[in-house]
């Protein structure tokens, strides 16, 4: 099982956020399996009498997505806050950019040649054509060089947005050197409600940057700073869970409305404390399962459309359902198991190993003890 869990520097493991890693991957699975569905089934997908709420959070699920975001700004908050408030170790500019840098490149850019080399030799898509696409992808460009999604790979428009959040985050790492608790958590509620009114203002060309969706990594800071400062014991409740129930319904079944983005974090905040703080929350996602697969997202996310879209041309032609609530089920079933076991696989193999902190210098000296002995 310790091969199966994430590797962590400079702080221990926190099962309740690969918990709620679990759920954001899971729900992006569910909505691109829907999206394969409906692209290649017979019919259009729709829900429709007792299934319909499921329809409904289903076709919801690309929220997956800003929920990573939130994780994402908790993680990288967290070091700021213990230097700041918590007397912590002053972070280290160059140390950080070189750990998100060796960490997260290595399967980033092995994913891409993977799938550029399927556009290449199964879609036959010219390599002169598919190139300029793959370095905008490799430099996290190309959202801003060409207004869409990768040629390449699609679901890395989002990874750009993180790579420009890694960025900003050193600068408002310094929220936290306002003494005030009360004042520092209102400075960054109201950068919250600045950013999100800013999104719901913005075309399609500045959409797929920071600016649309800020919110989310700054509702990620306040988290942080609620659960670990000043320093506590969480203290379970079963009202918790409650808040949970409610705020995990709103996150998946509130319309898809613009106007929703940009107050969303606010729902999805006490969803994140219950994980914490309520008695079945907390339970639930410390669950090995829910946790280690949580702690696999990254690879799972990078693999994961690959995986469906090709096991989806052989499963799609075994028959056998007269509704697309049984196709749906079906696709489930059957490649579900296989995204999380090629994900894991990825993680095992390319992921893990580059969550060492020091694996670059270990490489290093492999490869010169490798040449000293020829």
């Amino acid at each position: 099982m310790l091969r199966l869990r994430r590797i962590t520097s400079g702080a221990s493991w926190i099962p309740q956020i690969d918990g709620l890693r679990f759920v954001a991957i899971l729900s992006v699975l569910m909505f691109h399996l829907g999206g394969e569905v409906d692209m290649r089934g017979p019919k259009r997908l729709a829900m429709t009498g007792a299934l319909h709420w499921l329809g409904v959070a289903q076709g919801n699920g690309d929220r997956g997505v800003v929920l990573f975001f939130v994780i994402s700004g908790y993680i990288l908050a967290r070091p700021f806050l213990r230097e700041h408030r918590l007397e912590g170790h002053p972070v280290k500019l160059g140390k950080y950019f070189l750990r998100r840098l060796t960490r997260l490149e290595p399967p980033y850019i092995l994913s891409l040649l993977i799938y550029a080399f399927a556009e290449w030799k199964v879609n036959h898509i010219a390599i002169r054509t598919l190139l300029p696409h793959l370095f905008a992808s490799l430099i996290y460009s190309h959202n801003l060089i060409y207004r869409q999604m990768s040629l390449i790979s699609f679901v890395t428009w989002s990874l750009e947005i993180e790579v420009q959040f890694y960025i900003l985050a050193p600068l408002l790492g310094n929220l936290y050197r306002i003494e005030k608790t009360a004042l520092r958590r209102g400075v960054i509620v109201g950068l919250m409600a600045v950013m999100g009114f800013v999104s719901l203002q913005l075309g399609p060309y500045l959409y797929g940057t920071l600016l649309g969706f800020a919110q989310y990594f700054l509702a990620g800071f306040l988290l942080a700073d609620l659960l670990e400062y000043p320093r506590h014991a969480p203290r379970q409740h079963w009202g918790w869970d409650a808040v949970s129930l409610v705020a995990w319904c709103g996150v998946f079944l509130l319309p898809r409305d613009h106007g929703v983005l940009g107050w969303l974090p606010l729902v999805i905040l006490p969803a994140y404390l219950a994980a914490f703080y309520g008695k079945a929350s907390n339970w639930f996602f410390r669950q090995p399962f829910v946790a280690l697969t949580g702690g696999m997202c990254y690879s799972i996310y990078l693999m994961h459309m690959l995986v469906l879209s090709t096991a989806f041309r052989v499963v799609k032609y075994v028959h056998g359902y007269n509704d697309v609530e049984t196709m749906l089920l079906q696709q489930v079933v059957v490649l579900l198991p296989v995204v999380l076991l090629v994900g894991a696989g990825y993680f095992v193999l390319i992921e893990r190993p580059c969550m060492d902190p020091e694996w670059p210098q270990k490489l290093w000296q492999r490869l010169r003890g490798a040449n000293q002995n020829l």
